[in-house]
């Protein structure tokens, strides 16, 4: 087992706040059911260098310093992995669009569906991406929304 010293700790946790999503690249485990390119929910670096996860799939394993390989949600494909789990997971009352930050009052039902990802968004950008689908205004990348570049409250998982 290798353990990261103190600077390589600090950064590790400066590359991987509590909150942001990574990616599975490679795990050095033969018994894991983890696959490559499965997401999870980084809950902080731990004084070893290991990175705590609370992967998509319900297992809490940790990405070990040394052994395994994950990085940061850098793709619109993996940014549209990330916003398809968290509509399945989103409140249905008062929930927070994903991609503007706007609390979105009252039953999600009420509010649109994204035409990028199977997540409930607020009118005023359900109106956005209308016009964007229509080719009238430059579409949103899907890495600039509020739910993937942003943990919520600078720490904790966005949890719409």
């Amino acid at each position: 087992m290798v353990f990261a010293d103190r600077k390589t700790v600090e950064r590790l946790r400066k590359t991987y706040p509590a909150g942001c999503r990574i990616v599975l690249d490679e795990m050095d485990d033969p018994y894991t059911k983890i696959p490559v390119g499965a997401q999870a929910t980084c809950k902080g670096v731990d004084d070893a260098g290991d990175i705590l996860c609370a992967w998509d799939m319900g297992s809490s394993l940790k990405v070990a310093y040394g052994a395994d390989r994950c990085h940061k949600v850098g793709t619109e494909a993996e940014a549209k992995v990330t916003l398809d789990w968290y509509g399945k997971h989103q409140p249905e009352e008062d929930a927070v669009c994903p991609r503007c930050g706007a609390v979105m009052p009252g039953p999600k039902g009420r509010h649109a569906l994204s035409r990028w990802a199977d997540i409930t968004v607020c009118d005023q950008c359900g109106t956005i991406e209308a016009l964007e689908k229509a080719g009238l205004t430059k579409t949103l990348s899907m890495m600039e929304w509020t739910a993937v570049k942003d943990p919520q409250n600078g720490g904790g998982p966005w949890n719409g």
